[in-house]
């Protein structure tokens, strides 16, 4: 979307661009005020429903209670995303350098590469690896399956 906006005001075409971008901002706010309306309507109709089938008092317990538990765990949920600001920090720290890792070893691949064509030998490194990792799972699940018999 910058790059249609940037692209229009070189061409001079910035003012056809913003009245389409309004006309379309007013079409979606039309659109969600009509969703809104919908569900409240399909709401009160579910009441309404609910009411003639089971009674207003215990429909309107039922919806309190439902209120109750949304709101419940809406409470849980936001209790799990508000972390202390160290830990989230920590996380933003352990994720950078996951991304300087990441870069470093991506930029030293042809060199990796290059080393591996000239000593073939190199590509047993990661192979044995593999093999003593996977040998320590094996070994690991047979022993764990043993202690549940």
């Amino acid at each position: 979307m910058i790059g249609q906006l940037i692209t229009k005001l070189f061409t001079g075409e910035i003012s056809i661009y913003i009245a389409r971008l309004r006309t379309a901002f007013a079409i979606y706010a039309a659109m969600a005020i009509l969703a809104v309306a919908m569900i409240g309507f399909l709401i009160g109709a579910l009441f309404v429903w609910l009411a003639h089938r089971f009674g207003t008092v215990q429909t309107s317990i039922g919806f309190a209670v439902a209120c109750l538990v949304a709101i419940l765990v809406m409470y849980a949920l936001l209790l799990v995303a508000r972390r202390p600001p160290r830990q989230r920090a920590a996380d933003r720290m352990q994720r950078d350098v996951a991304s300087i890792a990441s870069i470093a070893a991506v930029s030293n691949l042809p060199l990796i590469f290059a080393s591996v064509r000239r000593r073939k030998s190199l590509m047993m490194l990661p192979v044995a690896g593999l093999a003593v990792w996977g040998l320590f799972k094996g070994l690991r699940g047979f022993r764990d399956r043993g202690l549940r018999d």
